[in-house]
This record gives C-alpha cells, structure tokens and sequence, in this order.
C-alpha cells in the first residue's frame, strides 16, 4: 500500500458500517450516497481488499473491512481530540441513554463512572428497558443513544459484541433434575425468550415457567433461591451460579448480539460516549 489514509474516506467506511447502508450514512454524515460509494471504493482500491458487502439485509464490513473500521475509529478519535484540544471543545449538556439493566452491570457500570469524571459538564441521564421498547424510543427522540440485543430478524445498530447464551442454577442446589424444568424468564418482550422456549421445544424439554422479571436482579434472585432455571448472558454470570448444559439433559444455546445504536445528528457528548463504549467493548473481547 502506498500514500496516507483518507480520513474523510475512513469516516465514511465506519458511518457505513454503524448504519447498516448507505441511504442511513448519507444522511447522517450529509453527502450524497454516490459521493459515498466513490470514496470507500478509492479505499478498496488504495488497499487492495474488499471492504463491504452487500445482501438483502443491508451492507456489512468484510474481515478485511472489520479489521480496518476498528483501525479507522482510533485513528478518527484522534482527528477528534486533536481538533477539541486546539479548538477548546469540550463535551457538555445531558446524554440520554437507553440499556437493558443487565447490560448495564456488565457493560456500562465502570464506564460510566470514568465517562462522568473524564466530562464532568455532561450530564448523564440512563434509562433501563428491554431492547424492544429501547429502539422506538430512540428513534421517537427519546435518547441520544442506545445498547441493545439485536433483533435478528431485524438487525439494527453497530454490532459491538457477540455474547454466547447458558443455562445457569445456583450453586448447592439442582433444579435441572426436575422432571419438568423449572424456569425463570425475562418478561414478554425480552428477545431471547422465545429463542429459549424455542431451543426447550425443539429438544423434547418439558418445562414450565415459576418467575418472570423484567429486571435481572429479580432473575437472578430467583435462580440464586435455589428453585429454578434461568439463561444468562455468560459476561452477567455471577460466581453464585454454575453454568448448565447437555451433560443436564439441557438444549445447547445460540450467540446474541450486542448493538449501539446511534440517534441522528449526534452531539459530540454521544459521539465521546460512543468512542469510550467501543473501547470498552473491544477489551471485553480481548479478556474473552
């Protein structure tokens, strides 16, 4: 390879990636979508790789592509502190986020409290929902941004981890010998609930459900009683339970993902937010 990155170009490649297309990056980033495409395919060019790919659900990066946003959204951070240092900008007024409270305590709790001393003139405002009712309150206006568990039928947002679902049960205790499982769930609208009932049917599983929560510290009370079976997040299982399996008769589970979701016109608060979340992400990954 030859020459300097297009930062304009590598801007471009990432609101790409973190809209799902160029019709959403367009009017994001105020070009034209030809304008767009011509860039990214100068960057293809330059580097000798494909860089998206296009399907019926959208556009999404290659390996080549991923490797590259990761490289692009370190080096755009950068432009950025660079341009705030010497321009004196400096983040300020409040930041609305939306998260589902498990994610919350496994994402979001030791970030935050860096994210408020590092900008103490931005006001944090987080609200705790499940993904379903999080993604049209953001797009009514309600957050500057949101985490969420992706619908996949409907994939929405930047993919910032991808997390295995298991079946967990407190220590001292054995549920899963029941001849009909006991279940805890989170409420109707949880999108991994049917995925989970699915998996039980499918297996020939007999069970039944004893709890049912909206928030995770009701979940995992229950499971910690002793008297029931839940699915967990494997980042969000705490060292009170034991993670469950086909060795207890039970379904093997899927992978979910976790998504960023950005509103239009982002603030600089919601783009700095944005920049630390990934990072925190990236070396959740790297621990994994």
């Amino acid at each position: 390879m030859n020459g300097h990155f297009d930062l304009a170009a590598l801007g471009m490649l990432v609101a790409v990636a973190e809209t799902g297309g160029f019709t959403a990056a367009s009017t994001r980033l105020g070009r034209t979508q030809s304008a767009i495409s011509v860039r990214i395919q100068d960057l293809e060019h330059q580097l000798g790789h494909k860089l998206l790919e296009r399907s019926r659900r959208g556009v999404t990066p290659t390996d080549a592509g991923e490797r590259l946003i990761a490289h692009a959204r370190r080096l755009l951070a950068v432009e950025r502190e660079a341009l705030a240092d010497l321009g004196g900008d400096t983040p300020s007024g409040r930041l609305r986020i939306g998260i589902p409270d498990d994610y919350m305590d496994g994402y979001l709790r030791p970030l935050i409290a860096r994210f408020a001393a590092e900008h103490p003139k931005v006001e944090l405002e987080v609200r705790c929902d499940l993904s379903k009712r999080i993604e049209p309150a953001l797009l009514a206006g309600e957050f500057d941004l949101a985490v969420v568990t992706q619908d996949p039928h409907r994939p929405l947002g930047e993919v910032l981890r991808r997390e295995p679902v298991t079946w967990v049960a407190a220590r001292g205790h054995r549920p899963e010998l029941q001849e009909v499982l006991p279940l805890a769930l989170f409420s109707e609208g949880c999108r991994i609930r049917p995925r989970l009932l699915a998996a039980l049917n499918t297996a020939g599983k007999a069970h039944r459900l004893v709890f049912s929560c909206s928030h995770s510290s009701g979940v995992l009370s229950a499971v910690e009683a002793g008297f029931c079976v839940a699915a967990l997040t494997e980042s969000v299982v705490p060292p009170s339970l034991r993670r469950l399996g086909p060795a207890e008769g039970l379904p093997p589970l899927f992978e979910m993902s976790v998504a960023l979701i950005m509103g239009p016109n982002p603030d600089l608060a919601a783009r700095r937010f944005a920049d630390a979340l990934r990072e925190e992400m990236s070396m959740l990954r790297v621990a994994a």
